[in-house]
C-alpha cells in the first residue's frame, strides 16, 4: 500500500514537470517573451495589493460558505486552514489531490466526521458549478468571445436541476435511502453494515439541512459573494497593467479569464496559463498582454494560497505526510 502511494505521488511530479516544460517550449514559441516581461515590469504594485485583499477575501467567503454547509461546527479558522490546503494541493500537483486532502484535514479536527466533511464537499461542487455557468454567461453577453451551445446550456442546467432534485428526494424518502443505501455500501470491500450505516446517517443529514430553502439561498448568498470577491481579483490584477488594457475590454477579459479557471477550482502553473490565454486569444485579444496578465494573477494566487495552506499545517498541526497518507 505504501509503495502504490509512493508510486502515485511520483507519478503526479512526473506529471507537473512534464506541464511546465510543455507551458515553457509553447511560452518560447509562441508568445514574445521580451515584450511579456516590459509589461510585467509596468505592473503597480498599489493594484496588486488591493488585488490581494479580493482574493483573501473570496478566500474566506469560501470557507464561510464551507462552514454553513456543515452547520457552523467547525470553527472558521480551522475551515479556513482546511480550504486553503486543498487549493494548495490543486494548485501543486495534477490529480486534483487537494479535494481530498483537505476533508482530511477536516476531519482531523473531530467537529465533524470525514463523511460529513465529503457530502458537504460534494454539495459545495454542485453550488460552484452554478457560479461558473452565471460567470461563463456573463462573459459571453458582455463580448468576451468565449462561446457555448444552447446544448451546453441545457446539459448544465438539466444536471444542477437534476442534482438539486436528487438532494431533495433523498432526504424526503430517507428511510428507503437509508435501507437501500446501507445494503449497497455494505457489499464493498473493508465497508461493515455499521460503517455504512454511519456514513448514511452523516450524509442524510447534511443533505437534510441544505435542503431548506432558506439555507439554500444562504449558501447561494455566500456563493456570490465569494465570487464577486474573486471577479474583484482579477479585475484589479487588469487594472494593474496600465493602460495597455482598454477600458471596454478589462470587463469581458476579467470575467472571461474567472470563467475559465477560478481560484476556487485552483489549477497548476501551465494548465491554469492555457486556460485562460488559449480561449482569450483565439477570439482577438492581444497575446503577449494575456500571458503577462495570467502570469501575474498565477503568480499571485500562488503566493497567497501556498503561503496560507504552510500557515494552515502549522496551525492545524496535520503533516503533509499525514495528508498523502490517507489519500
Amino acid at each position: 500500500m505504501a509503495n502504490g502511494q509512493t508510486k502515485r505521488h511520483m507519478w503526479q511530479l512526473v506529471m507537473l514537470f512534464i506541464i511546465l516544460g510543455a507551458t515553457a517550449v509553447l511560452l518560447i514559441l509562441f508568445v514574445d517573451m521580451a515584450a511579456v516581461y516590459q509589461e510585467l515590469r509596468r505592473a503597480q504594485p498599489v493594484y496588486m495589493l488591493a488585488a490581494s485583499l479580493f482574493l483573501l477575501a473570496g478566500l474566506a467567503c469560501f470557507a464561510l460558505r464551507w462552514r454553513f454547509l456543515l452547520r457552523n461546527q467547525p470553527g472558521f479558522w480551522h475551515t479556513f486552514h482546511a480550504a486553503n490546503i486543498g487549493h494548495a494541493g490543486n494548485m501543486l500537483l495534477p490529480g486534483r489531490v487537494g479535494e481530498p486532502a483537505r476533508i482530511v484535514v477536516m476531519g482531523q479536527d473531530g467537529s465533524v466526521s470525514y463523511t460529513e466533511a465529503t457530502s458537504s464537499f460534494v454539495v459545495e461542487r454542485l453550488f460552484e458549478q452554478m457560479m461558473r455557468l452565471l460567470a461563463v454567461a456573463t462573459a459571453v453577453t458582455l463580448g468576451s468571445g468565449i462561446t457555448i451551445t444552447p446544448g451546453t446550456v441545457g446539459v448544465s442546467l438539466l444536471l444542477l436541476a437534476s442534482m438539486f432534485s436528487l438532494i431533495f428526494w433523498l432526504v424526503r424518502n430517507r428511510e428507503i435511502t437509508h435501507r437501500k443505501g446501507t445494503a449497497v455500501l455494505s457489499k464493498l470491500p473493508r465497508v461493515t453494515p455499521e460503517k455504512a450505516d454511519r456514513w448514511l446517517n452523516d450524509l442524510l443529514d447534511n443533505l437534510q439541512y441544505i435542503s431548506s430553502l432558506s439555507h439554500t439561498a444562504q449558501t447561494i448568498s455566500w456563493s456570490l459573494l465569494s465570487w464577486l470577491c474573486f471577479w474583484a481579483f482579477f479585475y484589479v490584477v487588469l487594472l494593474a497593467l496600465g493602460d495597455r488594457v482598454a477600458a471596454d475590454d478589462r470587463l469581458p477579459i476579467s470575467i472571461g479569464a474567472l470563467a475559465l479557471s477560478p481560484p476556487s477550482a485552483a489549477t497548476q502553473p501551465g494548465l491554469f496559463h492555457g486556460s485562460v490565454i488559449i480561449p482569450l486569444t483565439a477570439v482577438g485579444f492581444d497575446r503577449n498582454l494575456l500571458t503577462a496578465y495570467a502570469i501575474l494573477l498565477h503568480i499571485i494566487e500562488m503566493f497567497w494560497i501556498v503561503l496560507l495552506a504552510i500557515v494552515g499545517l502549522w496551525r492545524t498541526g496535520v503533516s503533509v505526510t499525514a495528508v498523502m497518507r490517507k489519500q
